[in-house]
């Protein structure tokens, strides 16, 4: 935009002019200065009538460039402008601008005896750049609560003498102590702060002509002479609310009694000079005195930590709750996972607890849900699928516990949003880093070493990082030694997890970055002299690894005067399976994934809101494999290789949109219709999912709820190769069938049961029978879908909220999980069935910070395939084992108690715990595979 400014005109008729003809002829151009020593003629120089103002360059403006253009101006007799030459000029497009704006001019033309002529005028145009105003605004807090200050008068005034009279002007602080001033005439001010039971405060300030000067004001209180804070020891968390007396420390009399503030703050004013008793109570608090010591003329200040009855999740928090939109969720929280017995510290974990899932492995630990099998279940880390939930051997998540908030867990029956299985989804929420301080917490156990710290960056950034690295590696191989195992294992596990989240100011955004990975790595060494395998290949080792490294960005956008929020996440990573038994004997697997999701919500009316969004994942498999030779190493054509090696890939793309309403009707009945369309690439299908739920309010204690819907999964990679398996494949589905209620007769108590029953078709079983290849070959099919399952039962929950320094709860599951054999033409149970389930646990403080918590665990044994004899091979020299009906008998029970035991040490800035985690306390002995 061009910049204006008035011109100033001055004639110049002291500069020495160019002509030198003392008399002009008609029409000629006279000098002023020759027709003034003319003598007898009387001369009337010309007058301007009209004079546009001339542009400011943007170059000079940018510049700051000020100073005079001088013109030599040709009047015409009729006062017109005729001719504009530059004497002296400026640069910058200041001389142009001169010019334009001179040719612009109109004069009353020079008159001499009264006859208008033509002359030659000198002009300067002088541009000056104009006074800028300046803005002054800030904020005024207490400096010990850190609170804004409201209503506050403040007022400027300007202490040069450049401006007659002298600016000033006075405002107030708003709400959150801010203020401001508004085109203020550069210069130095005076600032004074007039704020009741506040002392007056003054100083000064430099405004700058078209800047913004922005300040803070920390006002300390008016006579006040004993200032402090109460925090919590142990935590730091500021404590409002407590009772705080000052007291003669002689008598024990109470003088003077106030209550902390917001931030934890408070104050005593005019106290004398002397030695006093400071008494802090209040709350779920002990009870706590200090000394304190005023001088003359001296503000005594100080933090003081009160240290809190329990230090435990067992306190009452008050959380708002999400509306409800699925039949079967339960919701785990941080504060019930760290005093857990047998779950060590895990988060995950604890869902092995909850109603319908089964019993895992002894080594495993991936989540077996109402007789699924473990790779029918996802598990999501806001909002991103991630490949595993734990570390091998059964070990701990690969998530720190710390840096999730809440586990959701749904059994069956889960909302549109998440696709790609057919039994159950584990969704992680992750919490922000810390914003108003730094943190940091270690945790060291015989297996592994935890670490953790986060803290603020700036206003609007926060931080954490965290690892885990296990060493038990290095404890297992003494462990063999001892028990007379010549085996040497060595296994390692470690996990980190980075986290940056920017929050904008007024809180419409929030930008999270997260790098996160794990990396697992067993190694199985034979004795000398005792290699495992045949003729054909000799192991002395073998090697699994099991890694995953991701990226993600995660932006939630809340808009501040629409009725929706959306969150966009991103993330790109790699997932490897590897185990290697020898150079012509090993298998890895990466997974280059990439997964983009977008989710919308839009409340359409009180009552009715619509969610949609896309959920995409798009990579590459690339797998390399050998197989050793089974010959004998010659054929007719000459000498076979002694492994098939070889190395594929196959790409990814399973893109999905989902929709869902939510509409109550009549305040009580929640309806959630959804629908969920996926794409299949791998085996070019289209899926689509509707499904539906509902609940209804019966009374304000007691909820009905039922649903019904579709859900399905592709086959696993290697299953749809068409070398390796069946390229006609179709994708595995699944009918969830869900009725239940909830009873909550205390806010902290709730009792829920759900009847389910789960059909499974179309499921990947392998088979035996064959297929025309392209050139007519028959050739071995390895898979189809002619696999039917099923599963039903009844689960109970009585759950005790943490509250009253008690949580706890009672988990049952009566469940049948079945597959159907076309050979025996019959239902036979699936090898992950467990018919009775019972969780018994709960945990307790105690006093002195100690807490006790206990779990018992009763479940079926697993369906096994008995062995009922055994043949004679001659040709190989050994017996090969002949088998009864599969999953005909099964394992004992298993039954378990553990227990854990947590004594906390609370200091005055940090706190530290040492716990007992005691697991099978009576050594019951249940057989394992």
């Amino acid at each position: 935009m061009k910049q204006r400014i008035a011109i100033g005109l001055l004639l110049l008729l002291s500069l020495t002019f160019f002509s030198t003809t003392a008399l002009a002829e008609e029409g000629e151009v006279e000098d002023i200065g020759d027709l003034e020593e003319a003598g007898d003629e009387e001369f009337e120089p010309p007058e301007l009538l009209y004079a546009p103002e001339a542009e400011y360059s943007d170059e000079a403006f940018d510049a700051r460039i000020e100073g005079d253009v001088i013109l030599e101006i040709e009047i015409d007799a009729n006062g017109d402008v005729t001719n504009v030459e530059v004497l002296q000029g400026l640069g910058y497009g200041l001389d142009e601008a001169a010019v334009a704006a001179a040719e612009e001019f109109a004069f009353q033309p020079a008159r001499l005896d009264g006859q208008a002529i033509p002359v030659i005028l000198p002009f300067r145009i002088n541009f000056s750049l104009p006074i800028l105003p300046a803005e002054f605004t800030g904020r005024l807090t207490d400096p010990i609560s850190e609170e804004p200050i409201a209503g506050a008068q403040v007022s400027i005034r300007y202490e040069g003498d450049q401006y007659d009279p002298a600016p000033e002007a006075a405002t107030l602080t708003d709400e959150d102590g801010e203020f401001s001033f508004s085109n203020v005439p550069p210069g130095l001010y005076s600032v004074n702060l007039n704020i009741e039971e506040y002392r007056e405060f003054d100083t000064d300030i430099e405004l700058v002509g078209g800047e913004t000067v922005d300040v803070d004001y920390a006002v300390p209180r008016a006579d006040d002479n004993i200032v402090g804070q109460i925090l919590e020891a142990g935590t730091r968390s500021p404590l409002a609310g407590m009772e705080v007396s000052l007291m003669d420390s002689e008598t024990g009399q109470v003088l003077r009694e106030t209550y902390s503030e917001a931030g934890g703050a408070f104050a005593f004013r005019d106290i004398s000079p002397g030695e006093y008793i400071l008494r802090v109570r209040g709350g779920d608090h002990a009870t706590t005195v200090f000394d304190v010591e005023v001088a003359e003329e001296e503000v005594t200040t100080g933090t003081f930590y009160v240290r809190a009855d329990d230090y435990d999740a067992f306190r009452v928090e008050t959380r708002a709750e999400r509306e409800r939109a699925e039949v079967s969720r339960q919701t785990i929280r941080l504060d019930e996972v760290r005093r857990m017995p047998g779950a060590g510290n895990d988060v995950i974990r604890v869902v092995q607890n909850m109603p319908g899932v089964a019993r895992p492995s002894f080594i495993g630990g991936q989540p077996v849900v109402r007789g699924a099998a473990p790779e029918d279940t996802q598990v999501f880390l806001g909002g991103d699928n991630i490949p595993l939930a734990y570390h091998f051997l059964g070990g701990p998540a690969v998530i720190n516990t710390e840096m999730v908030e809440a586990i959701d867990f749904y059994p069956g029956n889960f909302s549109a949003r998440f696709g790609r299985a057919t039994a159950a989804i584990i969704d992680l929420q992750t919490r922000s880093p810390k914003t108003d301080r730094f943190h940091g917490y270690t945790e060291v156990d015989v297996l592994s070493a935890t670490g953790i710290v986060e803290g603020p960056i700036g206003d609007n950034w926060s931080f954490a990082l965290a690892g885990r690295r296990s060493y038990f590696g290095l404890l297992l191989p003494p462990v063999l030694s001892a028990i007379g195992s010549d085996l040497v294992v060595t296994p390692r596990y470690y996990d980190y997890q980075g986290w940056a989240t920017y929050r904008s100011d007024g809180g419409n955004h929030k930008v999270d970055f997260l790098l996160y990975g794990s990396d697992d790595r067993l190694e199985v060494i034979f004795p000398d002299g005792e290699p495992v395998g045949d003729a054909n290949v000799q192991i002395t080792e073998i090697g699994f690894d099991n890694r995953f490294y991701r990226g993600q960005v995660r932006w939630e956008w809340t808009p501040e005067h629409l009725p929706i929020d959306t969150t966009l996440m991103s993330s790109f990573g790699l997932n490897t399976t590897a185990f290697q038994a020898t150079e012509d004997l090993f298998f890895v697997l990466d997974y280059y994934q990439n997964q983009t999701r977008y989710d919308a919500r839009l409340r359409l009316t009180d009552d009715l809101t619509l969610r949609g969004g896309l959920d995409a994942q798009i990579g590459n498999v690339v797998y390399e494999f050998a197989i050793p030779s089974t010959s004998d190493g010659n054929t007719e054509s000459g000498p076979m290789p002694s492994s098939l090696t070889d190395q594929r890939q196959t790409p990814v793309i399973q893109p999905a949109i989902y929709t869902e309403l939510d509409y109550r009707l009549f305040d009580r009945w929640q309806l959630t219709p959804g629908l969920r369309v996926d794409y299949y690439g791998g085996i070019g299908e289209v899926s689509v999912s509707p499904r539906f739920s509902t609940n209804f309010t019966l009374t304000d204690e007691v909820l009905l709820k039922g649903g019904i819907g579709l859900f399905t999964q592709p086959p696993i990679p290697g299953q749809a190769e068409e070398d390796f398996g069946n390229p006609d494949l179709s994708s595995e589905k699944a009918v969830h069938y869900a009725l239940g209620t909830e009873w909550r007769p205390l806010d902290y108590v709730e009792l829920d049961t759900t009847l389910f029953y789960r059909h499974n078709y179309d499921l990947v079983a392998s088979t035996s029978a064959e297929r025309l290849d392209d050139d007519g070959n028959r050739v071995p099919l390895v898979y189809d879908n002619r696999g039917l399952g099923r599963a039903f039962g009844w689960e109970v929950l009585l759950r005790h909220y943490p509250r009253n320094k008690f949580f706890g709860w009672i988990s049952y599951t009566l469940s049948r999980s079945e597959r159907y054999s076309p050979q025996r033409e019959q239902w036979e149970p699936f090898s992950f069935d467990q018919t009775h389930i019972l969780t018994i646990l709960g945990g307790y403080n105690l006093p002195w910070n100690l807490d006790i918590s206990a779990r018992f665990r009763l479940v079926t044994g697993n369906p096994e395939t008995p062995v009922v004899g055994a043949a004679f091979d001659a040709d190989d020299d050994t017996y090969r084992r002949q088998t009864g009906e599969p999953n005909s008998v099964r394992s004992a029970p298993f039954h378990q108690l553990d227990l854990r035991l947590d004594r906390r040490f609370i200091f005055d800035t940090w706190r530290m715990s040492a716990y007992l985690d005691i697991t099978n306390v009576y050594n019951s002995t249940n057989p394992e595979g």
